[in-house]
């Protein structure tokens, strides 16, 4: 079976920077026992070039795929990096050490309402720098893996009645804890 929207996809790959494949240029290894697995077509997520490059390819076919960083999540931004005060990140009075800390990565909301990972750069007397690029911003991308699994999508998977996969039907949204696994994320 061919890879082609609305077929089940996964994969195992090494992520590479840059054009090469050493190790010093690895930044992520996807398993054949935690594989990435996701519906052709259907998933905002994925970069529109790896699913282009990976259409027609059949289980144990092997790829190596390379995205320039136009195409994945582009330059970095250095108007990105905010300085935000540190009184936001005071809960009950104090604050929130236990989250908020050096390298460490937290879900930000926008004005708009939308959800981001900032990444905690730097913690001053009354500031926290936060980095909101991507973490792949600003580089090329190399994919060299394998195709595990290639099926089409079930009716349930093709329209799931809720983005945390819990099986309810939210309205409009999902957190509403009916479901108990969902935080509201999606």
């Amino acid at each position: 079976m061919e890879i082609q929207p609305g077929k089940v996809v996964e994969l195992a790959y090494n992520l590479y920077s840059g054009e090469g494949t050493d190790e010093d240029s690895l930044m992520q290894k996807v398993t054949n026992e935690y594989p990435d697995r996701f519906i052709i077509g259907t998933n905002n997520q994925v970069l529109p070039l790896l699913e282009k490059n990976l259409l027609g390819l059949k289980q144990g076919d092997k790829f190596d795929i390379f995205i320039p960083m136009k195409d994945a999540f582009g330059e970095r931004n250095e108007e990105h990096v905010m300085d935000l005060d540190k009184e936001i990140f005071v809960v009950e009075g104090e604050f929130d050490d236990k989250v908020i800390f050096e390298g460490n990565s937290v879900p930000m909301m926008t004005a708009t309402g939308e959800r981001i990972m900032g990444h905690i750069l730097k913690i001053t007397e009354d500031k926290v720098i936060m980095d909101f690029n991507h973490p792949l911003a600003g580089e090329d991308l190399h994919f060299v893996g394998e195709v595990l699994l290639v099926r089409d999508a079930t009716e349930e998977e093709l329209n799931p009645k809720c983005g945390c996969g819990c099986g309810h039907d939210h309205g409009d949204g999902c957190g509403d804890g009916e479901c108990g696994g969902c935080d509201g994320c999606h």
